[in-house]
């Protein structure tokens, strides 16, 4: 409990010139009144169920601690930061990196190999990952195989490209491919400006795309990630997200914008989903 250091003494007693003859009267002077003065402690801690974020006792004892998901009041639970992904510039090819190599603009035109995609080691084999690719600049047609999905480790850009061999890819068509093959799932032709959200569930195999904030996922109104409900197949191996440029009617200066959880999503993170890909 906090110390009053000035405990309960509000005068002192001045002796003077007092004997046991003297016939004067003891004098005590008063003391000029103050605040008590008091001690605050402040207890810094882990938390546990029962705490509260702030918890202030009688005894101005302050509790400081990380909040958990029953603190009150006004507690709001966001998980542990961490570090989120960008485009590996050391492994494009034909493509320029900026904006934090988040933002990828391909130079080369109808070539299949052209394209970025996460470093290896951020490579993912379990998990709920949610991130965002902004469609910044179609240029023309595009290119078949401008598009942003998710590929081995081992995945080349003209294999995720053309087919998505080893990985997911939704195109610029708006065809989704899984594994080289066209999974008749489509989100019709895209144009500048769309964002495109991308809900990977790797504990199930599964990925869902949708038209940002709040599009259907995979164009169907039963298709739903939280759920596992209406997803397209992963096939087998680590996962890190692709961009590709290029193929038929290909041109140079198409750009992506990708955010891997760096910065606030357009839309809704789904239940149970990483907000980002983390390094």
């Amino acid at each position: 409990m906090p110390l009053n250091l000035d405990s309960c003494i509000t005068g002192v007693f001045v002796p003077g010139n007092i004997g046991a003859s003297s016939g004067q009267t003891p004098v005590v002077r008063e003391m000029p009144q103050r605040a008590p003065t008091v001690i605050v402690a402040a207890i810094i801690e882990a938390a546990v169920a029962t705490d509260a974020v702030i918890a202030s006792s009688g005894y101005g004892v302050a509790v400081v601690e990380p909040a958990s998901a029953v603190d009150a009041p006004n507690a709001t639970i966001t998980g542990a930061p961490f570090v989120t992904v960008t485009w590996e510039a050391a492994t494009v090819t034909s493509v320029t990196l900026s904006g934090g190599n988040l933002v990828a603009t391909n130079t080369g035109t109808s070539a299949t190999s052209q394209g970025a995609h996460v470093v290896s080691t951020s490579g993912k084999t379990s998990g709920k990952y949610y991130f965002e690719d902004t469609l910044t600049t179609i240029v023309g047609a595009g290119g078949a195989n401008y598009g942003i999905g998710v590929g081995t480790t081992a995945s080349t850009y003209t294999n995720m490209g053309n087919a998505a061999t080893t990985g997911v890819m939704m195109f610029r068509s708006g065809s989704i491919y899984s594994n080289g093959t066209n999974t008749g799932t489509t989100l019709g032709s895209r144009s500048s400006g769309n964002v495109i959200g991308v809900a990977v569930d790797l504990d199930n195999r599964k990925v869902w795309y949708r038209v940002a904030p709040s599009g259907n996922w995979n164009n169907s109104g039963s298709a739903d990630p939280a759920t596992n409900v209406g997803g397209i197949t992963i096939p087998a191996g680590t996962m890190i997200p692709f961009a590709t440029f290029g193929g038929t009617g290909g041109a140079a200066s198409n750009v992506q914008t990708t955010n891997f959880g760096a910065s606030a999503f357009t839309g809704a993170v789904p239940s149970g989903f990483t907000a980002g890909w983390p390094t």
